[in-house]
This record gives C-alpha cells, structure tokens and sequence, in this order.
C-alpha cells in the first residue's frame, strides 16, 4: 500500500541551490558508488543496536538492513559492515525489541502490527529457532518486566482483563501458563523478585510526578507501600531498582528529596532510607541496574542532557573503575557477571556499543557503524546554550550549527521542540538533524519548563493550568535566536513530534498573538512541522487508548474541564496560523488518533480558501503502516525529503 500524500494548493518545493553551501567537509569526499542521494546516505546511517551476548559467547543484535527493525545472530564477535550475520525473524511491521535469557537458552520477542503498540510476546528457542506465542492477543499491549534468575520462566504485564489496568503476571516455560500476581487497578509493573519467589517489588505508575513503591506477597496478596515520606506532603516519583544481596534491602531512585530524582537504599523492615553513594547526589539518575549475582550495580546519572555510567561493587558500594568514554548520553545494554555492555551516542558517535569486564582499563568495541561513507568524524557538535524566558525562568536549550557557519551571519533555523511533555532532548546522534545541517540549516532544540532531567519543580511547571507557560518558552527560544544574531524574523520553523507536534503548532499560534498585542512588529516563524502531534486536547483524550487517558489528563487537565482544554488547544486559534504547515502522521498512531491531523489539515485548508491564499495550503503525509512516527526507512526517507522540501521553499534564503 502506498503512502498517502496530500498536497492543498501550490507546490512547496525548490531547489537546493538556495541553501547551497561547500558541504565537502562534512558528507566527506568519498564517493557513493551506487548513486544513493544525500539523504539517503544521511539516513542510512545505522548501527547494529541492543547487542547481548550469550553465555556460550553468541552474539545478537537488533538490525535493520532491509530497512525494518529485525533480530539477528552474528557470526563472530562484532557486528558491523561487513560482519556475517543470520537474519533470526521476519515480522512484517518489524521487532520492537527482544530480551535474551539469563542462560542463554530462550529469546523474548517484542512485536505488533502496523504501530498499534499493542506489543506481543514471542519466545524463541536459541538452538531450533522456533517461535512460539507467550503473550498473543492482538487487541492488548503487553510488556516483560524481568526474567527469572534461572530461565525458567520471565515475569510481564498485560491489560488483557482490564483495558484501562496493567496487571502482573508470571509465565512459566514448563507449563507453558500464565500466572496472575497482580491484579488491581491501575498502571503496575515490577522489578525484582525474592530468590524463593515470594515476595516481589511493584510498582503503580500515575503520572511522571506520582507513583509509589510496593513489596507484594505473593503467597496472600498483601501490598506494603514502600514509598518515602515527603516533607511537607504531596507526591513522590519512585522506581524500584531491585532486592539488595541480603534481601533485607532494596535499591530504588526517588525524588522524595529536594525533588531530585536520586539512588536511595529502604531497610524492608522498617521505614529507614539512606543514600548508598553520597558522591551521585549532584545530579539526577537516569538509570541504575545491578546483575543477577547482585554483585554489581550500574548507574547512569543525567549531567545537563550528558549521561555518565558509574559502576559499584555490591554489597559494600566500592567504586569500580571504568574504561575512558567520550561524553555523550550512555545507555546501560546489560551487565552479566563482570561484564558489561553499553551504548554511546553523540552528535560523530551513532549509538555504538562497547564492552568490559569490571575493573578493565580498556573497553572493547562490539557494533561498528556503516557510515555511507560519510565522515561522521566532522558532523558539528551542539553549544549548550541558557536563554530567559517571560517570566525569568532559564530554558536550556542545544543549538546546532552548519559545519563552517560564520558567528553573526543569520541562517535558516529549525527549533525543534521534543515530545512527552515529560521529555529531554539530549546531545545523541540524529541523522535527520545532521543532514538539515548538511543543507544550511541550523537547529535549537530547547529544554522547555515541562523537561525532566532538571528536578521535579521544573518538570511540574507545565501541569494543568500551567500548560501554555511552556508555549511561551518555546517562542523565547526563536526571539533568543534573532536576538543572538543566529537567525532573521520570519526565517525560523517550529518542528516537533508528538507533544512537540503540539508545541510546534501551538508556538505558531503564540508567535502570532504576540504580533497581534503589539508585543512584536513581526512573526519570528515562517513555518511549521507538526509530527503525530496534537492540535485538540479534548478529542485527543476522548480518543487515545484508554490506558493512556488516566495518565494523559494528569498532565494536560481532565475531561470534566472542557473550557480549559479548549483554552490551550490551537485548533481554536487555528486562525492565528498564518504560515505554510507541513503535518505528518501515522494512520495507525494509539497515542495520537490520525483525526487530529485531520482537523488540522481540514482547518487550515477551509482557511485558505476563505482568504483566496493558496500559500497557507497545508501539506498532508499520513503512512498507513505506521504508528506515532515512522519506523520503516522508506517511509522515513519520504517524509524527510518532504520536509526538506518544505523548509527551503518556506525559510529557505
């Protein structure tokens, strides 16, 4: 089935001679012999990602050569150009993801069809390659939460008997059944259970800023809610890292102090908490894991968007000393025994893994990028640059520019605003940014009030009422722009997917009401690019998976506010819009229904019309195979080159 693109009125489209730039040091002076473009080259970028090692030393890996994400088993110990690899599966709409037993003997398949999201779990068996279903039900989601120590079984979740709960079940490999651990109301997961499988650590998601801790006696049933106290009251968020070696213990990151989220140590029996290493309290964890020996204990603190991995022996939380990494954003993969595997991703380093036994100096490369031939060595770095919003608050933001750019030249601008809202853009490798740079682009990506990974405070400041704050911010980061001389008036585009999608159309609309004030003399945008996004907070709720609603109207307001969801939706200002819009969705998105790219396409077109503009026509992509965003290359060179074209033709000098 093809994509469907729709075009309303002239075409967008021109010439990449307007931005045309020596781009020679940054695409490298390798020639690409089978003709591919530029962007292709750009986008097919790719390395072999979430790379395991079996006990026995094989290795598998997460690929995508043919273009959908599919397991692979390599035939050696690095994966890469070149390396010989055996394709494991073959899902139509490609693996989400997969987890490889403890011993080695079984695989988890995580799948679904077309993005729905409706994740199920297939088992492999490593040796036979058979595949049989564990968790198949085309109409829930299901997630694996851990193994059991000795493989026999793995413990997940599942809406199956509640559409809007996650329950936590058991599935057992000898009888090929599922068992109910957990069934309450509410958004549970779990962590760890105890070596004799009686007690388990839960835990009730409730929105970003609210959930709690449990220990769960699996035997009665009984919950023990393990949540630090808060001073002064309110919420808390809280996630268990596992049981401790003694199982008198538990590890858990909470921001019950100073609203910073931070590794703590709970005493099972009593209400007694301690922080294990003093030296982590700086700056918020990301993430924090430990082995199946509870030997060993990873964590991954977050340091203004960089993630740094610091490694402790267990029980007695000795530093371990690590092989040097580059500064970027690390993810943890795995650590078996003494070795570890991790991921490093910035702007010349696109997500490759590395390993080492605790201890080593030096660690060992084990994913290699095919480049394209590119020269990923000279692709630009971002500045980490602050700017003060409205009311004085310090957005951060990374600012991204042309290799070669001239200080003080104004050039086309990209602001690109991320999704969650509960996110954080951080200086990892993107290939789609690194080729608008490649065409003259500039690109800041500002970390507006709403962001994680800068305290509670600064992530609740968006909450309900507060919504539009964060649109404010988002307008900031282009008047920063044309103050700081990177950019001109009217040259700048909003970009985002998701809740960036809402931000992105939402910052138009407040660009224009700022010209309409008298607050401006001109409008900073000159376009927008609106991905998955939402333009209608009151359908968005009414329509998205029900299991998403609870948590969606804790951030955004409830249903029952229906004035104010219509206060801060910009399909009721669509008026406002005054610029060309490129919209983009997936006709298969649960998060955000296609309709909301509908209403917004269908709006602005009866705009156009009505003021006999054909330039405020909106251009339409919708994939009918895909989700919230766009996983299969084909569809993501389509969209990308759509979006190029569209930002030359609207900003483009």
């Amino acid at each position: 089935m093809k994509n469907l693109i729709f075009a309303f009125g002239v075409g967008l489209a021109v010439s990449a001679g307007a931005l045309a730039q020596n781009t020679a040091s940054a695409i490298g002076d390798a020639a690409d012999a089978t003709g591919a473009s530029t962007l292709e080259r750009f986008l097919k970028i790719r390395v072999p990602g979430a790379p395991a090692i079996a006990p026995d030393g094989t290795m598998y890996v997460r690929d995508w050569p043919d273009g959908i994400f599919q397991l692979y088993k390599v035939e050696g110990n690095a994966a890469g150009p070149g390396s010989k690899m055996t394709k494991l599966t073959n899902f139509p709409d490609g693996l989400s993801g997969y987890s490889l037993s403890p011993d080695g003997s079984k695989i988890l398949l995580f799948h679904a069809v077309g993005g729905n999201e409706n994740t199920q779990i297939s088992v492999m068996d490593a040796k036979t390659l058979i595949v049989t279903p564990a968790a198949s039900d085309p109409k829930v989601q299901f997630a694996a939460n851990f193994w059991m120590k000795d493989s026999s079984g793995f413990v997940y979740t599942g809406n199956a008997e509640s559409p809007t709960d996650f329950y936590v079940y058991r599935f057992d490999f000898g009888t090929g059944k599922s068992t109910r651990l957990l069934g309450k109301t509410g958004s549970w997961s779990a962590s760890d259970i105890s070596p004799d499988g009686s007690k388990l650590l839960v835990a009730e998601y409730r929105s970003a800023s609210d959930s709690s801790i449990h220990e769960l006696n699996v035997l009665t049933g009984e919950l023990s809610l393990m949540n630090p106290p808060v001073s002064g009251g309110g919420t808390s968020a809280c996630e268990w890292v596992g049981y401790m070696p003694d199982n008198q213990n538990a590890l858990l990151v909470s921001d019950f102090v100073e609203g910073k989220a931070r590794l703590y140590m709970r005493d099972l029996s009593e209400i007694e908490y301690s922080m294990p290493i003093p030296s982590l309290a700086e700056y918020e964890v990301d993430s924090a894991a430990m082995n199946e020996e509870k030997t060993l204990l990873a964590v991954v603190t977050n340091e203004d968007g960089y993630g740094k991995l610091h490694v402790y022996r267990l029980p007695s939380f000795d530093e371990v000393k690590l092989p040097d990494i580059e500064p970027g954003v690390v993810s943890l993969s795995s650590i078996n025994g003494d070795r570890l595997i991790w991921s490093l991703s910035n702007s010349r380093t696109p997500g490759l893994a590395f390993t080492a036994n605790a201890g080593e100096s030096t660690s060992r490369q084990i994913t290699m990028a095919d480049t394209q031939g590119l020269d990923l060595s000279k692709f630009p770095l971002p500045e980490l640059v602050r700017y003060k919003s409205f009311d004085g608050t310090m957005i951060p933001a990374f600012v991204w520019l042309p290799a070669g750019y001239e200080k003080g030249k104004p050039i086309p601008f990209v602001v690109n605003y991320h999704g969650g809202p509960e996110g954080q853009h951080r200086p990892t490798f993107s290939a789609t940014i690194q080729y608008l740079l490649n065409e003259g682009f500039g690109v800041m990506q500002p970390n507006v009030r709403g962001s994680t990974g800068y305290g509670r405070a600064f992530h609740m400041m968006d909450d309900y009422k507060k919504r539009w704050d964060s649109v404010r911010d988002g307008v900031d980061a282009a008047d920063w722009l044309v103050a700081n001389g990177y950019a001109k008036a009217g040259k700048i585009a909003t970009y985002g997917g998701s809740y960036g999608g809402f931000m992105s159309v939402a910052c138009l609309v407040e660009d224009q009401m700022r010209v309409d004030e008298n607050k401006r003399t001109e409008r900073l945008f000159g376009a927008g690019v609106n991905v998955v996004g939402i333009v209608n907070l009151q359908t968005f709720l009414e329509r998205t998976a029900g299991y998403r609603r609870k948590l969606r109207e804790v951030e955004y307001g409830p249903l029952s506010d229906p004035e104010f969801l219509k206060s801060v939706s910009s399909i009721h200002k669509a008026d406002k819009i005054n610029v060309p819009v490129f919209i983009a969705h997936g006709f298969n998105d649960p998060r955000v229904p296609v309709e909301e790219a509908m209403q917004l396409a269908t709006q602005l077109k009866d705009q156009a019309f009505a003021r006999k503009n054909m330039s405020l026509m909106p251009l339409l992509f919708v994939a009918p195979d895909e989700g919230h965003g766009f996983a299969k290359l084909d569809n993501r060179l389509y969209f990308t080159q759509r979006l190029s074209d569209f930002l030359k033709g609207a900003i483009g000098e």
